[in-house]
């Protein structure tokens, strides 16, 4: 602030329940100059300082001095004949008296005034802004706590009817080999079955438990894809042509009254899990067996597409139903039409669920299209190396598909 070059006391005037009313000054201390001592001249009273044309300072600026303890800076215009002396003061208590200091204030400092005006203002919108930035961080993480809650109640819900739902299937689709090993063990205890009845008896038995190590193995896919981070992979170098013709003719053989033709076009080979895909091919291609028309033959094209290799799996036949097809790739998904039910395979409609994590799990996408004109088609399209789309779950998580 610079030397002062003028000090004036005032003693403080109160109403009888303690409330400021006025001031009147005691004593100048220190006047210098011509425009201070104008200062000095002013009326004793603080209240009738704008009587006499003073501008700057009234009566409740120092009570809020009093109030809050803290010191006021304004600046005082005092009338001084035909002009205006300028003076800038700051009041403060001591003791028992409160004080202003003076001293002139030249019209130059106006902007000095502007600069500390607008610093203020500054400080004071940063502060407000950091206090909405703190409340709005707040909210968000309170909203962010209650979505995280509300997920987590719809993922145990979720959860818990999907164990519901495969407790159900399974005790209800093992239960059918089951009863037929049972049935065909205790035929086999009798001494006096016929030697063909027998082979019979010996053939659905080992059909049965063929039925219950498929269950078996979709359910320990199941359990890797949803609880232990994904299906794993053991990845190396495959002609994925020579996985195509394995699985057409192992299916051949299975089925020998259908035709099966497989077309490849392009290169074939890449980095891929071999018994993997032969998985999905076998799994793709039977169901095209199962429920595509049965004069008609299946057929499997194996294609080079620019980086990726492309495998497509088409059957004429009777469409899948438009309301199932966003639905089809999930779990204990069993869908057919009138004609399939009474042959359909024994299985836990996981067939198409494992499909995709297997496709995924090597970092591609498996899609299907079907309609009454074109048929079904099943389209797979797989990366040239599967290495590269390999990302590693953290040890310990859990990644739900």
């Amino acid at each position: 602030m610079g030397r002062p070059v003028a000090c004036l006391r005032f003693e403080l005037l109160r109403s009888a329940s303690g409330e400021l009313l006025d001031l009147r000054w005691l004593a100048a201390d220190a006047s210098v100059g011509e425009e201070a001592g104008a200062a000095t001249r002013l009326p004793a009273r603080l209240s009738q300082w704008e009587d006499e044309g003073v501008r700057g300072l009234h009566v409740e600026d120092c009570a809020r001095v009093l109030a809050t303890g803290e010191p006021l800076s304004r600046v005082l215009c005092v009338p001084l004949g035909d002009t205006e002396a300028r003076f800038r003061v700051v009041g403060m208590m001591a003791e028992d008296t409160f004080v202003l200091w003076l001293r002139p204030e030249p019209e130059e400092d106006d902007a000095q005034v502007l600069r500390e005006a607008l610093r203020d203002e500054r400080e004071a919108r940063r502060r407000v802004e950091g206090a909405l930035e703190h409340v709005t961080a707040r909210l968000a993480r309170e909203a962010q706590d209650g979505t995280e809650r509300h997920l987590a109640m719809a993922r145990l819900s979720e959860e818990a009817e999907f164990r519901e739902r495969f407790i159900g299937m399974l005790g209800h689709d093992l239960r059918n080999p089951l009863n037929a090993i049972t049935l065909s063990a205790r035929a086999l205890s009798q001494r006096s079955l016929p030697v063909a009845q027998q082979q019979q008896c010996a053939l659905r038995i080992e059909s049965s438990a063929a039925r219950m190590g498929t269950m078996i193995s979709d359910i320990l896919d199941l359990t890797r894809a949803r609880l232990a981070g994904g299906i794993p992979l053991h990845l190396a170098s495959v002609n994925l042509a020579t996985v195509c013709r394995l699985v057409v003719e192992e299916l051949a053989t299975a089925h020998p009254d259908r035709r099966i033709d497989f077309d490849v076009v392009g290169r074939s080979e890449g980095f891929w899990d071999a018994d993997r895909l032969a998985q999905v091919l076998s799994n793709l291609v039977g169901n095209a067996l199962e429920h595509g028309a049965p004069a008609a033959p299946v057929t499997l094209r194996c294609r080079d597409v620019d980086s990726y290799q492309v495998l497509e799996v088409h059957n004429p036949g009777e469409p899948i139903a438009s309301q199932h097809l966003e639905t089809l790739f999930d779990p204990f998904r069993r869908v057919g039409s009138e004609r399939d039910k009474g042959h359909r395979r024994g299985g836990l409609g996981l067939g198409l669920f494992i499909v995709k994590q297997i496709v995924q799990a090597h970092g591609g996408a498996v899609c299907v299209c079907s309609s009454e004109a074109e048929g079904t088609t099943f389209t797979v399209k797989l990366p040239r190396d599967a290495r590269e789309s390999q990302v590693s779950s953290p040890p310990g998580s859990r990644r739900f598909v």
